[in-house]
């Protein structure tokens, strides 16, 4: 239980970190944020890392329908903040149209294996 206080203080301190520079300063929101994407692989790593931590405690802790439930309450709400920014967004969904999804084969992956497990769950397992 305590890791998963430590990792949810985490995620607040840094949610609120990032809006208080969004609404104080967003120059320096996005020269960070710049500066911290230009190193994709470390990023990478750094994303898995966390994915790894958190996903221990969440799948070990919670029902996997439960899971993909908020996952996909975390994506509509994705979905809501970007919707105004939709005509600049097209640029990017014209690139993942042209360059195929290769580039986020592991995210898919866990999103398919995800919903493989939970269509399994309440369509064969709970029968």
């Amino acid at each position: 239980m305590l890791g998963k206080k430590i990792i949810a203080v985490t995620i607040a301190a840094l949610t609120l970190i990032k809006v208080a520079f969004l609404l104080i300063s967003p120059e320096k929101w996005l020269g960070m944020s710049q500066a911290f994407l230009s190193h994709t692989g470390l990023v990478m790593v750094v994303y898995l890392v966390f994915l790894a931590i958190t996903g221990y405690f969440i799948f070990t802790s919670i029902d996997i329908i439960d899971i993909l439930v908020v996952m996909g309450f975390t994506a509509l709400l994705v979905g809501l903040s970007l919707i105004p920014y939709a005509a600049s967004l097209q640029t990017t969904t014209q690139e993942i149209a042209a360059t195929g999804i290769g580039k986020a084969w592991l995210a898919l992956l866990i999103w398919v294996a995800i919903a493989v497990a939970v269509l399994y769950r309440v369509f064969v397992k709970e029968r």
